[in-house]
């Protein structure tokens, strides 16, 4: 059913002041309060009333302590997908968020984990952000770097910025002019590349071509695997834990504790944080729509960010159900459409 044919326009206007009344002072609202600080036109009663039936409709829940009401998760998910007016960020916050990200930084990963501090930091929430995933990222360079007679360096960069090495020992001494000559050889065959696509030579390949024998040759590729592999695997970026503590809704300590121990869990949040990525651009999921249990009292708003057309990592916000959608909505649009231009920048420069 759709939400006009359920609610009248009435309902749908004290069901939006409600909810902006209560995101703003985290009290149970009632019918009076709603008649004295609104200019709705409507007395008491009739909002009493409408209330009522917003309650049997299972928009607004009525706490056992309180003569008020507050929304549910049906009612938020209809405030942030019909009724929340569009937030436009002050001024001071839009400074902020620029003169975080726009700090002419040259690699991507440091760009994520600054965006992650400064959306917490705007919105007093905890933010969590998944690094990029880069196999679409292109291979820029490979160098292999003598330590000693029997060690050698594997450095891998790629378009933007990310660099990964691999420390690796050999079975006899190698010299560095051979190693040289192996990383022209790997640069000639891999340099250029999207890292998903490339094809590791052959041992035995290498073998003919440089003059390694089979072990030393499969040490550098397989040091050359873990390198590549590392930059395939996304990060979990976590600020703000504690300002959670600063909303009424977890001054309950075992609550806090059970959001807490799920924030520990990077596996779990790092599927949380994949599973937005599938879903593209920006998204909210109120309370119970939160498929883990400790999450059933909270919101989390995802924003992906992009390289090129393709989604290669995401931005979060955690907090109450009784957040500042509007607020954290803009915020995260304003912070993806920065992310997305440096990240061109980066890679533009590269």
């Amino acid at each position: 059913m759709l939400w006009e044919d359920e609610l009248s326009e009435r309902k749908m206007r004290i069901l939006k002041t409600l909810i902006d009344d209560y995101i703003q002072t985290a009290q149970p609202v009632g019918s009076r309060t709603i008649s004295k600080k609104h200019e709705l036109g409507l007395s008491s009663a009739t909002i009493r009333n409408e209330m009522a039936d917003l309650e049997e409709m299972g928009f607004i829940t009525q706490p056992h302590t309180s003569a008020g009401r507050v929304p549910s998760d049906k009612g938020y998910r209809l405030y942030v997908d019909h009724l929340m007016q569009a937030h436009i960020l002050a001024m001071e916050d839009i400074k902020q968020i620029k003169n975080a990200i726009e700090l002419r930084m040259n690699e991507i990963n440091t760009l994520i984990v600054r965006a992650s501090d400064i959306i917490s930091i705007i919105t007093g929430y905890t933010s969590i952000a998944l690094s990029p995933n880069l196999t679409k990222a292109i291979l820029k360079t490979i160098q292999i770097i003598p330590v000693d007679e029997r060690k050698a360096l594997i450095i891998v960069v790629t378009g933007g910025g990310t660099v990964k090495n691999q420390l690796i020992r050999f079975e006899e001494d190698i010299p560095g002019d051979a190693l040289v000559k192996m990383t022209n050889y790997l640069q000639g065959k891999m340099n250029g590349l999207l890292i998903e696509k490339i094809k590791f030579p052959v041992t035995s390949e290498v073998c003919q071509e440089i003059g390694f024998n089979e072990s030393t040759a499969g040490c550098i590729l397989n040091g050359l695997v873990s390198c590549l592999q590392g930059i395939e695997k996304s990060e979990l970026i976590m600020n703000g834990t504690t300002n959670l503590l600063n909303h009424p809704e977890f001054n309950d300590l075992i609550k806090a504790k059970e959001v807490f121990d799920l924030l520990n869990e990077q596996e779990i949040i790092k599927t949380v944080m994949n599973a937005a990525i599938e879903k593209h651009d920006l998204n909210v999921m109120i309370g119970k729509e939160n498929q883990l249990e400790p999450m059933h009292d909270c919101s989390l708003i995802t924003a992906t960010y992009s390289l090129g057309e393709t989604d290669v990592g995401a931005l979060g916000v955690i907090g109450p159900t009784r957040m500042s959608y509007a607020r954290v909505v803009s915020a995260m649009k304003y912070m993806k459409k920065l992310i997305n231009r440096e990240i061109l920048r980066i890679l533009s420069e590269e």
